[in-house]
């Protein structure tokens, strides 16, 4: 099975930014630092065993990914965002250092 592009350029360039680059370096930018915010978010629910919370968040990181066509990226949020609905919280934290 082929594993999905971590960022797909061409997808983000072709379909959303039209070619424009310096547009592309600016969505880039910040979805970097929107997604480092919703990681530190989810890694506080982790701690706080707030699995509710968590799916939450995993679900809005999910959307941010999918924004800039980052499809692996939120294959590996969809995954976690599943476990956290589950109750499944002992299995969260390997997924959150490979998706850090």
């Amino acid at each position: 099975m082929l594993e999905p592009k971590v960022f797909d350029n061409t997808a983000l360039r072709e379909s959303r930014l039209t070619y424009n680059h310096e547009l592309m370096t600016l969505v880039a930018s910040e979805s970097i630092k929107e997604a480092t915010v919703f990681l530190d978010m989810l890694q506080a629910h982790m701690m706080d065993e707030g699995w509710e919370n968590f799916a939450l968040v995993a679900h809005r990181l999910k959307g941010a990914a999918l924004e800039v066509s980052g499809y692996r990226f939120c294959q590996l949020i969809t995954e976690m965002e599943r476990v956290a609905i589950q109750g499944k919280g002992d299995q969260l934290p390997i997924r959150y250092t490979a998706l850090r």
